[in-house]
């Protein structure tokens, strides 16, 4: 059922399940299925698939997860195929729009002739307020300050403890 509606693409084969049952923790789990959405529509008939169906979905990328969060027996989103766009870069105000499935390196490449680079630089737990080396913050994306999430709330009815529907509507301030 689900194959027929998705413009991505859907695996069951053993070969497929046994490749996504692991990550790069100790956790192993055959999923049921494996999609590849090719776009955001794809993303919401997958969402609303495993609700009528009662299967978990496991969103995956890279697969790089150390604790196992990635692998189980539903069915896995893997966005890493088609939904790897960079959509937009703001070099003045350092922000950067794209799709879930970029790989860290592709950013940075865009970044470098700009002077930027994405990601938090190392450093040691020891180091003042446990923060990072100011000089790279100078020319740093943050995360905290670059992410946007669109979100299928359409999809879900959030309540509060009373039971009392919530208007939900994402904001980033």
């Amino acid at each position: 059922e689900l194959r027929n509606i998705l413009d991505g693409d859907l695996y069951f084969d053993f070969s497929s399940r046994l490749m996504y049952s692991t990550d790069a923790s100790v956790y192993r789990e055959k999923p049921i299925a494996i999609a590849r959405p090719k776009n955001t529509d794809d993303i919401k008939k997958i969402i609303i698939f495993c609700r009528a169906n009662k299967i978990s979905l496991i969103p995956r990328t890279a697969g790089t997860s150390l604790a196992g969060q990635v692998v189980g027996n539903g069915i896995i989103a893997d966005v890493s195929k088609y939904l790897t766009e960079i959509l937009e870069l703001n070099v003045d105000e350092k922000w950067v729009l794209l799709q879930p499935g970029v790989i860290l390196d592709e950013l940075n490449i865009l970044l470098q002739p700009h002077g930027l680079f994405f990601g938090p630089e190392t450093y040691i737990a020891g180091d003042p307020l446990a923060s990072p080396p100011a000089k790279g913050l100078k020319n740093t994306i943050l995360c905290s300050a670059s992410i946007q999430v669109t979100a299928c709330t359409e999809l879900w009815t959030f309540k509060d403890s009373a039971g009392t529907p919530i208007n939900f509507v994402p904001s980033i301030d």
